[in-house]
């Protein structure tokens, strides 16, 4: 097969004897099979119509080292499966020379090919006290069809670098005396960017429409289309602190009206550009119009994705994001909705930058709802829920953050048995769309 000719893939080749087949119970079995089509010797699983088939080709080796990088890869074709994301898996157990696990995960890694076969690639480091690993090839829970699994390789390669990245959140006073002012609120936006530029950022974020919050101005007075002066003077903030920022604004386009955030780059162009999908009554009244979709966008640094305010109270719109490949998720946002913000953070295991407006509220008495000076609306969250810092009234306008998104938040018995399984790596392949 085509792996045996990469000289430093430690895996055996399919057609040895170390591969192995497994299953939980006979009852569920699935159909092994292994074909050799022009000299390639493939590991084939089947199903017979039958939803609860479980199945996998394994084999142990104990070559690798401890504290190594590795990149691993499986090709395959499937036939008449469903959701691929779901019945078909590569496993890689670490383990030490005793056979003691140190730590499971999948390759959650999936890119397609030219020439039709998909991929299941990831770079893995190997635990410290490593001397043994164990890789599964799965098929489960498919009411019929196959997976031909054509080549697989493990190979050293250089260690990763660590994915440092410089998070920067904001908080802009929106009950100053001059919100009246359009012009005076752009440039204490503009004012808060220059600020944030002396962190050295990668990513700001702005909080939810900060250029008209309390002027007493309509959507349709302020509302702005994506080449207007107001988008252009934040763009050209961003280029001169050399960071992306998200920015929030009312957008007009021809006949519509968007509450729009935007990805804007180091180079002042918009990269980036998110309609608020869940519209709140009051929003909605005012002729806003929701948007319909989850976009991710790319930077230099990683995958991000945008939510604004509302959207954070729903738990499909950051799944959305995840699933296609969010590693950092921005919120701008008016309300205060810290629980819901950490819950987005665990349960997809993704970095959360929010930028808010309004903490908690009280009544100050004469029956008018205020913000609670002494609340923090703006923060960073890790993967594991845990508040890497806030902001708000009483504190600095800004507040910078690096995170290294490379860093792995291990736990042990975390789905995977007795030993240190991943929420964001977990979460990725064991979510059942399926039963959506």
């Amino acid at each position: 097969m085509k792996t045996n000719k990469q000289d430093n893939n430690l895996l055996p080749p399919f057609s040895s004897d170390k591969w192995k087949s497994w299953t939980p119970r006979p009852e569920i079995a699935p159909i092994f099979d292994r074909k050799t089509d022009h000299n390639e010797t493939m590991l084939i699983i089947s199903s017979i119509d039958s939803f609860h088939t479980y199945g996998a080709w394994y084999c142990e080796i104990s070559e690798v080292l401890e504290s190594t990088s590795y990149e691993i890869m499986a090709e395959y074709e499937t036939k008449q499966i469903d959701y691929e994301a779901v019945s078909v898996n590569m496993i890689v157990t670490w383990m030490d020379k005793a056979g003691k696990w140190l730590g499971r995960e999948y390759v959650d890694t999936y890119e397609a090919t030219e020439d039709g076969p998909a991929r299941l690639k990831k770079r893995l480091d190997s635990p410290a006290g490593s001397g043994a690993v164990k890789i599964e090839l799965e098929f489960r829970w498919s009411k019929g069809g196959s997976v031909a699994f054509k080549q697989v390789s493990l190979c050293p390669v250089e260690s990763a670098r660590s994915r440092k990245v410089k998070l920067v959140t904001t908080y802009v006073n929106p009950y100053g005396e001059h919100r009246s002012d359009l012009s005076a609120n752009l440039q204490e936006i503009l004012d808060t960017l220059e600020l944030s530029g002396h962190e050295q950022p990668d990513l700001v974020c702005l909080a939810e429409t900060l250029y008209d919050r309390s002027s007493g101005y309509s959507v349709q007075e302020v509302a702005q289309a994506l080449n207007g002066e107001l988008v252009k003077s934040i763009c050209q903030k961003a280029k001169e602190i050399r960071s992306y920022v998200v920015f929030n604004f009312y957008e007009k386009d021809e006949l519509c009206f968007y509450n729009t955030s935007l990805l804007i780059n180091r180079s002042g162009e918009v990269a980036g550009i998110y309609r608020k999908v869940h519209l709140p009554l009051f929003e909605a009244q005012d002729g806003v119009t929701p948007g319909s979709d989850y976009p991710v966008f790319e930077t230099d640094f990683g995958t991000v994705g945008l939510l604004i305010c509302w959207d954070q109270s729903f738990v499909e719109s950051a799944r959305c994001l995840r699933m296609k490949g969010a590693e950092i998720l921005c919120i701008s946002t008016a309300g205060e909705s810290k629980i819901q913000q950490i819950a987005r953070a665990v349960d997809n295991g993704m970095y959360v930058i929010v930028a808010g407006i309004n903490g908690d509220i009280v009544d100050g008495g004469s029956g008018k709802w205020i913000g609670d000076p002494r609340s923090k609306p703006s923060r960073i969250i890790n993967p594991n829920g845990e508040i890497l810092g806030e902001i708000g009234p009483e504190g600095p306008n800004v507040l910078g953050i690096e995170i290294d998104l490379n860093t792995k938040f291990l736990e042990y018995w975390m789905s995977v048995g007795p030993t240190f399984g991943e929420k964001r790596n977990l979460f990725a392949r064991e979510r059942r769309p399926d039963t959506y």
